[in-house]
């Protein structure tokens, strides 16, 4: 091979150096096709041993000192190659040997090798970098004395997309991330009104959430209190004994005594008059009384504020108001009207609304147990039905002001205006004298203005407090309010001559 380096002629050297600049071009059409490069390779390598290294090539005997340096740089990569075992190197090696053997090109052509040897090479994708020390055009064409290519750099040289390794995003900070939510300099007017919308969304759906979340847990704590405080109550009340030993006076006027519940209700609040149950329902309450209607429609029995209130007795009404000798002070009403709201867990009066929604509620449920601070109470339902709290036409009935009888008359004209409206007739007879309860509370019938009213009448002695409850019938001829005709139309109505059998003496018995 020595031999052969020194029979150069100046023909094979532009040869050759055109030969290095298709290489070199190769070397960077490569770059973008690694893995088709690798394949060809391996097919055909030439042993490594083959390439003598540097220190083999003689100084002198040599076609020009480019072809020196040219070899030992050659022969340098080898061993780079050897050492990184890359034997797509040693296929360059052997093609550029093999060009250094072949026939000197004819003057007229010198060139016409060069276009069959500038097919394009496929090389690895390491070649760009493994071949970096070979002579740049520029250099080669000024020893050649022959115009070359200008062939930009190797840095100049961007890699492919698949070589190119991928930058790490640098993680964004809890910070920037919530800053990112808000408007800022450089957004679209679109993406600034696509933030403060979602910023909208998320502090009414903030909003909301705490408004339902404090009210079912308001809800909860009133449920809880209640609990603690009935359960204390009728804990007390087991210990009562079942009847009063009367006291003989001059007058022979009852005297009162203080139930030892209502001693532990007491306590806790000077305003409780009495607790109410229904049993089987969620009714289970103390009832307080102020001097307005307003105090304890947001406020518990302990004082602390709540939506849930508590259920209490209108201000105008007497109940068992008993003097320091104890003694009655005064008459009790003729009709006690207690007020509650309309919880959505049932609790207060939430419950009520099943008497008018389900026809078996009744049935299963007519007796009010009433209590005051000094006696025990029953009262059975003869009615209930839905008023209209803003009626000033010909159907309005207040029935919540109605707390007296002055007579007869007025009595059975309140009773029998009850029993046109109630939603179910039954067997419960109502008499003159007879003690009445209302329970009152809001209903979604007829929206804000609807109220729910209970009517029962105070249980006789001896009688059986379900006696006359369990035959109840639907109402075929119900008088509805103005307000629920004018939305209903004329698919309802109420007849006014249509059959009635009221409460009464007989010979009241085909008022109309």
């Amino acid at each position: 091979m020595n031999d052969n380096l020194g029979e150069f002629t100046d023909a094979e050297a532009k040869r050759r150096a055109e030969r290095i600049a298709a290489i070199r071009r190769s070397v960077r059409e490569a770059s973008e096709k690694p893995e088709e490069v690798v394949a060809e390779l391996l097919q055909d390598a030439p042993a490594a041993e083959e390439i003598p290294a540097a220190d083999e090539l003689p100084a002198e005997n040599t076609a020009s000192d480019w072809e020196n340096e040219i070899a030992a740089r050659i022969a340098k990569r080898v061993q780079q190659v050897k050492q990184n075992r890359v034997s797509g190197a040693e296929s360059i090696l052997r093609e550029l040997d093999e060009q250094r053997n072949a026939p000197e090109l004819p003057d007229e052509s010198p060139l016409a090798d060069v276009q069959e040897v500038q097919k394009p090479f496929k090389y690895p994708s390491h070649a760009a970098e493994d071949y970096a020390d070979i002579p740049a055009e520029a250099d080669m064409a000024e020893t050649a004395e022959m115009p070359q290519e200008t062939v930009p750099a190797e840095e100049d040289i961007k890699p492919s997309p698949k070589s190119r390794k991928k930058k790490k995003k640098k993680k964004k900070t809890f910070k920037q991330r919530l800053l990112g939510f808000f408007p800022q300099r450089g957004d679209s007017v679109f993406e600034c009104i696509r933030k403060v919308v979602f910023l909208t969304a998320i502090v009414v759906i903030i909003v909301c959430g705490y408004i339902v979340g404090d009210y079912y847990l308001d809800l909860w704590r009133s449920k809880r209190e209640n609990k603690k405080v009935m359960s204390n109550y009728w804990n007390d009340m087991k210990e009562e004994p079942s009847t009063h030993s009367a006291t003989e006076e001059p007058d022979n006027r009852k005297v009162y005594t203080l139930l030892k519940g209502a001693e532990y209700l007491l306590d806790q609040n000077s305003d409780v008059v009495g607790v109410i149950r229904i049993e089987g329902t969620p009714i289970d309450n103390p009832v307080m009384q102020s001097d307005d209607n307003s105090k304890y429609l947001k406020r518990k029995l302990s004082g602390r504020e709540s939506r849930a209130g508590e259920l209490f007795l209108d201000y105008r009404n007497h109940f068992d108001e008993v003097d320091s000798e104890g003694h009655l002070a005064v008459e009790n009403s003729d009709n006690l009207v207690i007020y509650g709201h309309n919880m959505g867990d049932d609790q207060m009066f939430g419950c009520l609304k099943y008497y008018q929604r389900n026809d078996s509620y009744y049935g299963d449920h007519p007796v009010i147990q009433l209590n005051s601070n000094y006696e025990q109470y029953q009262y059975k339902i003869f009615a209930f039905f839905i008023l209209d709290a803003e009626d000033e036409t010909d159907t309005a009935f207040d029935c919540w002001n109605d707390l007296d009888f002055d007579d007869e008359e007025e009595f059975y004209d309140f009773v029998n205006e009850a029993k046109r409206r109630t939603i179910r007739l039954n067997d419960v007879d109502v008499k003159y004298g007879d003690k009445l309860l209302t329970l009152s509370t809001c209903n979604t019938l007829l929206g804000d203005r609807g109220r729910l009213i209970v009517l029962a009448r105070l249980v006789r002695n001896g009688e059986d407090p379900d006696e006359g409850t369990q035959n109840s019938t639907a109402n075929p001829n119900i008088k509805w309010p103005s307000v629920y005709y004018d939305y209903k139309g004329t698919r309802v109505t109420y007849d006014p001559d249509a059959e009635f059998k009221p409460y009464g003496p007989a010979d009241n018995s085909q008022e109309k």
